[in-house]
């Protein structure tokens, strides 16, 4: 009977391989072989093996058995539509299911007894490092700068949870910048390693990149030495240094202490078990040199930084034996979603077996998804995933877009950026299906993104003609005051010359003159005809031309300068006579001091007639501090100026005899001997000085004291020659006197008036405002923090395809690369790279044809060439699809020639659209085929190797069971974790 049921089995098992078999033959010879022979040999024969498969060497199922490889880019190839290519006829429906499941059977086959792949050895990159030392010593900041973590987050908004609330929801509103061009510092005097090379699809985790060059291994020695080094690297930074580094306090059990120390950190820094003898090693070396060194924290720093350089920390393995392999898939995990090592409950699980446990698996990843450390992985693969760190190395012509690199070191793509990979994040903290990805109802923007999608992008327009037409007003009215003005002091002159002409004869006469008073000045020039000073030789130099006339110097442009003083001007008094002889509405200087090379201060006649200090610097930076003005100046008016300087380096100045503003105080400013100068005239103050003001001085005198009010009162009073206006008013008759009052009152009226008038507006220095204030807008933009979630009200934006960072990236300076757009998207929205063009093929030529052709029309020569037909069949309709959206992402209708864009074309032969809008669409309903690209990106990242052909069924069995579950992000990272795939070791 046992015999019996023994044959039946055997017989059973014969019956159903040799079934298996039949079907196998039957999918060959009956679907496949005829599809090959059709549709296929003709690019793919012995006269011509595109992507080097040849179907004339294929006569037998096992034929095609024996090349897994063949049917994973034939499968790929027919599952999407690419193949059979364009101008040929397609597949019907029923044809193509069949020939996909057929291929799908040949494929398992093909593949059931393939050896299992090894697990690579792959070096630590720049990332991991980090992280993993961060973890390991619990350091509150990065090692060293990290140009490639694109997005820093500014908003702890990954794990905030709102009240109550079931599931994660990101918030309205969140704070990011992109510090990858001016990266954030590491620790001091820590100098990272080269950047890893980028593997296919962007990923510079791949083991097959991550080589250790001699130069390499030298740089990671010195890199551990100078962590611990450090001056950052310290008590207040490192959270284990009192486990670790303080010296413990039972000295009779130190190198127990040293020993049961570094076990734990070794296990943790080798990511598994350590065996007794390693420890030995390591702690004998500690002893050693907190014994030389008599220094306990350095001990243990020295062999923290050998633990380091070792091959142990710096490379994951494979597992040597059955007893290792949950370390390995601790690291994997940990890796994959944490970018750095096992953690201690990471550990001790492996050690204990149970991450074989399924429902402690996902008890596992259900905690490393929601631990403060799954920013790395956020952090790392939708960023390479996406490319995009090509989008900061972009330059656009600043003759088509000047806005792009409107700050130097900080262009737009910095803010752009950070838009696919707030999507990305919010598609992951809500566990959102990854169709979301394609086309969003929503975005997250900042106001600069808003305004470069939807704006002009141009500063408000400029009302030229309505300026125009303000400034003749405005010219109109000044002739009309500066006409009243003329007439007004005509009139008044007419009153007072005859008057005081009277006045002076009758002093003359009566000998009523009086003489100056003698206060004993230490310099007196009287200006009778030369420029000499009378009692110690500091005479003054003319600059320019300079007349004498009634017993005055006549300064009209010119100015004169003492030589060097030997005596300082603290507690000093300078006293000028002057009588002004024109004004217009630009002043000048009067009279101040001047230090060769150095300080200046001045009394200067402004712009409005008034009195005012200048001081500053003959470097032209200068300060000015008008006083209040008490009294207008007027043509003919005579002045009695002092300057009286006190000890303390305040200065007053008196206006015939009358304090002049309040006492005035900018710093202790000293004038020393030898190198101070007299000015009279100042040529150069302010911009244009002298050239409208004319000045006559009677006498200037110098005291080597500070005059008090008294004796400024008293010097005055004694007038000479001079006759002021108070000695006119005084000689007046009652009706003269109200007519001179009515006339000045009058001028001071038409003088305010002229002066209200506002200055006309240049109309282009106005559209040159409006353009600078625009400019200063958009930086304070571009350098603005916060995102507000919003959405999609134009379709055109939003997703992971149009987006100004994925736009902008693939072009060129001047124009879209169509190209360049299709490889992108058919590389990371369906993971199915073109083949690199022919070596043969000529670069296409931009300039050939005329300037009215559009970007289609040149491309035409491409696909026209048989050589380059295939790719670009594929690869145009994807990029044209794109071509409204010009070389910085911006929507455009037309080209800059007037040519419409055509962006219209057929997506897998099956889905028709006229624009990216259409387009988005058609992508979407192949939402299976990108969760299948997607799924093979996500396990190529964290298996950190290129996938085989039986990763292909591997990706299958993931996508059918996420497909329950809308392939939402966190279900496909889970699927990934629990594929067999995953877990193989």
């Amino acid at each position: 009977m046992l015999m019996m049921n023994r044959c039946c089995a055997v017989a059973c098992l014969f019956f159903l391989v040799c079934n298996i078999s039949r079907a196998e033959d039957q999918a060959f010879e009956k679907v496949l072989m005829p599809l090959f022979q059709q549709h296929c040999q003709g690019c793919h024969g012995a006269d011509e093996a595109n992507a080097d498969i040849d179907f004339d060497k294929l006569a037998t199922a096992d034929d095609l058995l024996a090349r897994p490889a063949w049917i994973d880019k034939v499968l790929d190839a027919v599952s999407s539509g690419a193949m059979p290519p364009d101008g040929e006829p397609g597949l019907e429906p029923k044809q193509q299911t069949q020939a996909v499941t057929s291929l799908k059977i040949m494929l398992r086959k093909a593949t059931e007894h393939a050896p299992r792949p090894d697990v690579p050895v792959s070096r630590l990159n720049r990332f991991q490092y980090n992280n993993t030392v961060r973890d390991l010593f619990q350091l509150d900041r990065d090692i060293f700068p990290l140009p490639e973590k694109l997005m820093t987050r500014h908003h702890n908004y990954l794990h905030d949870r709102k009240p109550n609330a079931s599931e994660m929801q990101m918030p309205d509103s969140v704070q990011v910048a992109s510090h990858s061009l001016q990266p954030l510092p590491g620790m001091e005097g820590v100098n990272p390693f080269p950047k890893d090379l980028r593997a296919e699809h962007g990923f510079d985790n791949q083991a097959s990149q991550l080589t250790l060059s001699p130069l390499l291994l030298d740089a990671f020695l010195q890199l551990s030495v100078s962590i611990m080094e450090s001056p950052q690297f310290n008590e207040q930074t490192v959270g284990i240094w009192n486990d670790f580094f303080v010296e413990p306090a039972d000295q009779n059990n130190r190198d127990g202490v040293v020993r049961q120390r570094l076990a734990k950190f070794l296990r943790m820094a080798f990511r598994g078990p350590v065996d007794d003898e390693t420890i030995g090693r390591y702690t004998t070396y500690a002893i050693a040199k907190i014994d030389a060194e008599m220094s306990f924290s350095n001990g243990m720093k020295k062999v923290a930084a050998a633990a380091l350089s070792s091959p142990l920390f710096l490379y994951r393995s494979p597992a040597s034996d059955p007893s290792e392999q949950p370390f390995v898939l601790a690291s994997r995990l940990s890796y994959f979603l944490w970018g750095s090592c096992p953690d201690e409950t990471l550990l001790q699980l492996a050690a204990t077996g149970q991450l074989s446990d399924p429902k402690i698996l996902d008890q596992t990843i259900a905690r490393m998804l929601a631990d403060r450390k799954i920013e790395r992985f956020l952090d790392s693969f939708p960023s390479q995933w996406m490319q995009l760190e090509n989008a900061l190395a972009v330059t656009p012509d600043p003759a088509i877009n000047r806005y792009f690199s409107l700050t130097p070191g900080l262009p737009a793509s910095v803010q752009m950026v950070l838009e696919p990979l707030l999507l990305f994040d919010t598609v992951f903290v809500e566990n959102r299906p990854i169709a979301d990805l394609l086309a969003p109802d929503f975005a997250y923007q900042s106001e600069f993104l808003k305004t470069w999608y939807h704006s002009e992008l141009s500063p408000p327009p400029v009302d030229v003609a309505a300026i125009n037409v303000e400034n003749q007003r405005k010219d109109t009215r000044r002739r009309e005051l500066q006409e009243a003005i003329a007439g007004l002091e005509t009139e008044r002159r007419q009153l007072v010359d005859p008057v005081r002409a009277a006045v002076l004869k009758e002093r003359q006469i009566s000998g009523s003159v009086r003489p100056p008073v003698d206060l004993k000045p230490y310099a007196n020039w009287d200006f009778n005809g030369d420029l000499t000073e009378s009692v110690r030789g500091l005479d003054l130099t003319a600059h320019g031309e300079i007349q004498f006339r009634d017993g005055r110097v006549v300064l009209d442009g010119a100015h004169l300068l003492s030589k060097p003083l030997p005596i300082d001007l603290n507690a000093k008094t300078m006293e000028v006579w002057f009588q002004l002889k024109t004004l217009q509405q630009r002043g000048g200087g009067l009279m101040g001091l001047q230090v060769t090379g150095g300080l200046f201060e001045t009394i200067v006649l402004g712009e409005r007639q008034n009195l005012r200090w200048m001081s500053g610097s003959n470097g032209f930076e200068r300060t000015e501090d008008i006083v209040d003005a008490y009294e207008e100046t007027v043509a003919d008016d005579l002045l009695h100026l002092v300057m009286v300087y006190q000890e303390d380096g305040t200065k007053t100045l008196y206006r015939n005899g009358h304090p002049y503003g309040q006492p005035y105080q900018k710093g202790h400013v000293t004038f020393p001997r030898d190198v101070t100068n007299v000015m009279f005239g100042l040529r150069h103050l302010p911009p244009g000085g002298n050239r409208n003001l004319a000045v006559s001085i009677d006498q200037a005198r110098l005291y080597d004291r500070a005059l008090t009010v008294d004796e400024v009162e008293a010097a005055a009073a004694a007038r000479g020659t001079f006759v002021t206006t108070n000695d006119v008013v005084a000689a007046m008759t009652p009706d003269q006197r109200m007519r001179r009052d009515q006339l000045v009152a009058a001028l001071a009226v038409r003088r305010e008036e002229l002066k209200q008038v506002p200055a006309n507006l240049d109309p282009a220095s106005v559209v040159q405002a409006a353009q600078h204030q625009y400019d200063d807008q958009l930086r304070a933009m571009l350098q603005a923090r916060e995102f507000h979630r919003v959405p999609i009200r134009d379709p055109r934006y939003g997703g992971i395809i149009t987006n100004a960072a994925m736009l902008s990236m693939t072009s060129g300076p001047k124009r879209t690369h169509p190209v360049a757009r299709g490889v992108w998207v058919i590389e990371v929205i369906f993971n199915d790279p073109p083949d690199p063009p022919p070596n043969d093929i000529p670069p296409l030529n931009e300039d050939a044809g005329g300037k009215d052709l559009t970007i289609r029309e040149r491309f035409a020569a491409h696909r026209d060439n048989e050589s380059c037909a295939g790719c670009h069949t594929k690869l145009d309709p994807l990029g044209f699809a794109l071509e409204n959206f010009d070389i910085t992402g911006r929507w455009r209708d037309v080209y800059a020639n007037g040519r419409e864009v055509d962006a219209s074309g057929t997506l897998m032969r099956k889905h028709n659209f006229a624009e990216a809008i259409s387009f988005k669409s058609a992508v979407v309903k192949e939402q299976h085929r990108f969760a299948k690209a997607f799924t093979k990106h996500l396990l190529r990242f964290a298996l950190a190797q290129e996938l085989t052909p039986a990763d292909t069924l591997e990706v299958e069995d993931i996508l059918a069971k996420a497909a329950t579950d809308n392939f939402r992000l966190q279900t496909l990272i889970k699927e990934v974790i629990r594929s067999k795939r995953f877990q193989a070791l």
